[in-house]
């Protein structure tokens, strides 16, 4: 099979097209189109399965804390959770010891629909990279890795690790 060349629109003599933020941006871009596409019989976005996914794992988390562990901003997470909520996949209630923060906890509903999905994510993930090698896509995830833990703190929603939830 002859090898095709990069179609124009990539050799650009536009700098901008390849600057690491632009490409990262149009990655994303392409990564939530794909995960859409796979996961639409679950009619979830990437953001709501992170959360499921998170509080499956870590248990009832008050929102700041669920910012933290998936590294969204407190808007961002009250939409989500407002949208899991409405959908019966998450359940909030007043924390016992601080009536400001409500626990967010996930429902069988929830559990139910992320394990489900799980298939469907992994696929979406491997169509993500599917144009690279083995290697290629190891190299990708350990730089990726990098550039998020170092640039961490300069980040608007920074990673934080999850606290343990108080009733």
């Amino acid at each position: 099979m002859a090898k095709v060349d990069n179609p124009p629109l990539f050799r650009t003599a536009e700098p901008f097209l390849a600057t690491p933020g632009h490409l990262l941006r149009r990655c994303h871009q392409i990564s939530v189109a794909i995960f859409l596409d796979e996961c639409q019989a679950f009619d979830l976005t990437p953001l709501q399965y992170v959360t499921l996914s998170a509080l499956a794992t870590h248990g009832p988390m008050d929102k700041a804390t669920i910012g933290g562990v998936v590294a969204l901003d407190r808007t961002t997470v009250a939409v989500v959770v407002k949208n899991l909520e409405q959908r019966g996949l998450a359940t909030t209630r007043p924390s016992e010891h601080d009536r400001r923060a409500k626990l967010v906890k996930i429902t069988a509903k929830g559990l139910s629909l992320a394990t489900s999905a799980e298939t469907e994510v992994a696929k979406a993930q491997e169509r993500t990279v599917a144009p690279l090698k083995a290697k290629e896509r190891d190299e990708l995830l350990r730089l990726l890795r990098k550039i998020a833990q170092e640039n961490n703190l300069l980040s608007r929603a920074p990673r934080r690790a999850p606290r343990a939830a108080v009733a």
